[in-house]
């Protein structure tokens, strides 16, 4: 499998062919705020097949269980799909921002937001005004068809899946997991593509 793997500075060899992007860079990159941001870091990203891997890590603190519900810490299922729904669109903007040349600029927010040694700023700042000058595709131009296989309790990892449909420019196959277990599966549909 053909993709875009990058060594963040510092790395260990281990981390070496990994895309990580964490949850500060990721907030940059997605215009909905907290604590609606489903999608905790990117941990891979391919972009031949165009592909991404995800994850969020359910708390037993979430807000959301004071009221779903009291005595059983049940994950909403539509929270969910809010997960692979962000993944889409990440994986739209980091393909966008790849073909802006500007990938690199990614690996370097998130060095920073690290507190790595050695920065290039300008190469950050090249990413931010990117975004900031963009009309991207709206997030929530989306139409979802996507099943549930199991529920999620707190204490789970989802690790969300999202691959582009290659007879389709825009539907992408997702998946979640936890623990080896497929716990959704579908496709979700982007309505509106808006290029910059």
């Amino acid at each position: 499998m053909t993709g875009v793997n990058f060594t963040p500075t510092g790395s260990s060899s281990a981390e070496k062919d990994q895309f990580v992007i964490g949850a500060d860079v990721i907030s940059y990159l997605i215009p909905v705020k907290h604590p609606m941001i489903m999608v905790d870091r990117i941990i891979d990203y391919h972009s031949d097949p165009l592909s991404l891997i995800a994850e969020r890590y359910v708390s037993a603190n979430e807000p959301v269980f004071t009221g779903h519900f009291p005595n059983m810490k049940l994950w909403p299922g539509i929270y969910t799909f809010e997960g692979l729904r962000q993944s889409c669109y990440l994986l739209h903007i980091l393909h966008e921002l790849e073909k802006a040349d500007l990938l690199k600029g990614v690996i370097e927010l998130h060095n920073r937001q690290i507190l790595r040694p050695q920065i290039n700023h300008k190469l950050c700042q090249s990413v931010i005004d990117y975004l900031k000058d963009s009309k991207l595709s709206d997030p929530d131009l989306f139409s979802i068809n996507i099943k549930l296989l199991e529920p999620v309790f707190a204490g789970s990892l989802i690790k969300y899946h999202c691959f582009k449909d290659d007879n389709d420019l825009h539907s992408w196959s997702v998946k979640a997991v936890v623990d080896e277990r497929l716990i959704a599966k579908g496709t979700i549909i982007q309505s509106i593509d808006v290029r910059p």
